[in-house]
């Protein structure tokens, strides 16, 4: 076959290829859509479903911007646990912290939100214990 004639043929092609080929490898999300879990009250405490068993987390004090507070996560079994926090409908930048486990088996990092401009307090937490994610959205006090 002649490479000339199906030249022209293969440079339309190309374009078309492209559009519909990178979005699938662009910002793909490698494990699927993160589940999400609710939780009424960080500070108090929460039980939140997470694979075949349930995670506890809890915020101390009540996070508030450019304040640290601590993040405690009690996931029994984990080697390796760390913590995204994002807000909703605005990119402040990444937020990511690896926490350390404690003797009792509890892991905790040190957390400190940035002040939003425009006094939204909407975020969500996205945790990450070997691998596996799991949202939680919250609510950050405003100052």
């Amino acid at each position: 076959m002649n490479v000339k004639k199906l030249l022209p043929f293969l440079l339309l092609l190309l374009p078309l290829m492209l559009a519909l080929g990178l979005p699938r490898f662009i910002g793909r999300n490698a494990g699927g859509p993160v589940p999400m879990a609710q939780c009424a009250d960080p500070v108090a405490g929460c039980l939140v479903p997470f694979r075949s068993g349930r995670v506890e987390i809890r915020f101390s004090p009540a996070p508030l911007p450019l304040q640290p507070f601590d993040l405690a996560v009690k996931a029994p079994g984990a080697e390796r646990v760390s913590a995204d926090f994002s807000m909703r409908g605005m990119d402040m930048g990444p937020n990511h912290y690896s926490l350390q486990r404690a003797a009792d088996g509890v892991w905790h990092g040190k957390i400190i939100l940035p002040v939003c401009v425009s006094g939204t307090s909407a975020w969500d937490l996205t945790l990450e214990l070997d691998g596996a994610k799991l949202k939680i959205p919250f609510s950050a006090a405003r100052r």
